[in-house]
């Protein structure tokens, strides 16, 4: 091996110093390496300017509603809160088959994301858009305001779409909200109804149980009343046959008296006689007796009684039995019962629950009368692209296309420079 002598060792050593001036002219004498390099960063960026498609993402921002459920919540057997309403409507705004059936009835956007050539069962451009949409709800403990989000390309209108989708996505929802309204008021109702009918069979048993009840009443207060009527004319008749005998006594005496006229005590006394005081002292502050009358009365009136006797007894008390009889010929009150042709107005709980049937029959939910969320930012398109702009884009492809020359002016001379030492140690 052969090793440099002292004089080279110190040439080679000062041509190792690094002169500025040096580097300068190298740069200069390079300067077409350096064009070079710039010309093509700068024509690699326009080609990928020219080839690269911007994107644009685009924000609507929304909240829950604090009355707008109020309408639906008061019908009965439904219920829903303004945070469960923007969970759900959350949900259908993730869902592809959402999103598909959107774009299903708004072809403008469906041509806009997919490719004309492509059959109509691929959908695979369309999972890409979608997967470019996302959807965020905030934390319903510190805010609560959703956000959807949507990423697309320059030459397809994303705030547009993302507007209408949300527009659509909620009035499809408030119409689902329609139908589970509707539907929880037809239950109601067949509820309603199915009360009714129980409550109305329950009424009709009770009308025959409470019939039943006044036809045996009936029944036994005629048996008594007959009753009744056969002792107070049995009665009746023992008074008459007691008058009959009273009356007999009465004549036998007033015949044995000759007394055949009626008279007092006084006329039969005549004058001032002691037995004329007698008799005053007897009629004074007493009734007189029977007899008193005389035969012919006496006779009168027994032979009437016993006439009687073989006639239909007779009395106060036996006319009020025999109008009370008569009373109970008719049963008014059954009769009534047996009269109505509906038993449906005389119960007061069919009656509500019929007239609550009416009130929720008229009820009419329209979509003006339910609002989910409200829209607090709509969807617009910015002015700046996600990605780099084109000047950007230029700008770093002059720094890095002027690096990569210089470098390479750099390489290139430090090449020769080697080629040129090797040729100088040999």
């Amino acid at each position: 091996m052969t090793s440099l002598t002292p004089h080279q060792y110190q040439r080679h050593a000062e041509n190792d110093e690094i002169d500025l001036r040096d580097i300068a002219i190298i740069t200069l004498n390079g300067w077409r390496w350096i064009a070079a390099s710039v010309v093509t960063c700068m024509l690699l960026a326009c080609i990928y300017l020219w080839f690269s498609t911007s994107t644009y993402t685009s924000t609507l921002r929304y909240t829950q509603t604090s009355d707008g459920l109020n309408v639906i919540n008061h019908v009965p057997g439904f219920a829903i809160t303004p945070l469960q309403a923007k969970t759900e409507l959350e949900v259908r705004l993730g869902s592809f088959e959402r999103f598909r059936a959107f774009l299903a009835q708004h072809p403008d956007y469906a041509r806009m994301l997919s490719n004309e050539n492509a059959p109509e069962e691929d959908t695979s451009e369309l999972r890409e858009s979608f997967r470019q949409l996302s959807v965020t709800s905030a934390d319903s403990t510190s805010s609560d305001q959703g956000e959807i989000r949507y990423s697309y390309p320059e030459d397809v209108d994303g705030a547009s779409l993302l507007n209408d989708y949300y527009l659509w996505s909620q009035d499809q929802y408030t119409r689902v909200l329609i139908e589970r309204v509707e539907r929880s008021i037809q239950n109601t109702i067949a509820i309603n109804e199915v009360s009714m009918n129980a409550h109305l069979a329950a009424y009709q048993d009770e009308l025959d149980a409470t019939v039943t009840r006044m036809n045996e009443e009936h029944y036994i207060r005629h048996l008594e009343l007959q009753d009744q009527l056969a002792a107070e004319q049995a009665a009746e008749r023992s008074s008459r046959m007691e008058r009959i005998r009273t009356l007999e006594q009465a004549e036998d005496i007033a015949a044995r008296l000759s007394i055949h006229q009626p008279t007092t005590p006084l006329s039969m006394a005549g004058g001032n006689t002691p037995d004329r005081v007698v008799y005053d002292n007897v009629s004074i502050g007493s009734d007189l007796p029977l007899y008193f009358l005389g035969t012919e009365a006496l006779s009168a009136e027994r032979e009437v009684l016993t006439q009687g006797l073989d006639e239909p007894m007779t009395s106060p008390a036996i006319r009020q039995i025999e109008k009370q009889l008569e009373q109970l010929q008719h049963q008014r009150r059954i009769e009534a019962f047996e009269a109505r042709e509906s038993d449906s107005p005389f119960i007061d709980t069919y009656n509500q629950l019929q007239q609550e049937n009416t009130l929720l029959r008229a009820k009419n939910v329209t979509p003006d009368d339910i609002t989910v969320t409200e829209i607090v930012d709509v969807a617009y398109r910015p002015k700046a692209s996600d990605g780099p702009g084109k000047s950007l884009v230029l700008a770093l492809a002059l720094i890095l296309g002027g690096m990569m020359g210089l470098m390479l002016v750099m390489l290139v001379t430090f090449s020769r420079s080697v080629k040129s030492y090797r040729a100088q140690y040999a």
